[in-house]
């Protein structure tokens, strides 16, 4: 059975995004793992989260540049950064996970 990878940051964003929810599991900054529960989906997010404005050009060239995606934290209820690089898997509601491979 192959493996289900997640090889660059676009694809990175578009399972999260397609996705209600999600798991990531993520390396922070200071070496600790991270396991968050997070979405891009705003029915979940409340609405005094919301961004002011969704630039998505800005936000793709960003993206590319630094390799950095936030997310809608659903247990902190707060935004958070992701960074590609840091990312190990990320799982869906049906339990399928996607390697992250850098």
């Amino acid at each position: 059975m192959p493996e289900d990878i997640i090889d660059n940051v676009i694809d990175f964003l578009n399972r999260i995004r397609t996705e209600d929810e999600v798991t990531i599991k993520f390396t922070k900054k200071d070496g600790t793992t991270r396991i968050m529960k997070c979405t891009l989906n705003f029915g979940k997010i409340p609405r005094e989260d919301h961004p002011k404005e969704v630039n998505l050009p800005k936000i793709l060239k960003l993206l590319k540049a630094s390799k950095i995606l936030h997310v809608y934290d659903l247990e902190k209820h707060a935004w958070r950064s992701v960074p590609f690089e840091a990312a190990e898997w990320i799982e869906t509601p049906d339990r399928r996970r996607f390697r992250v491979k850098k």
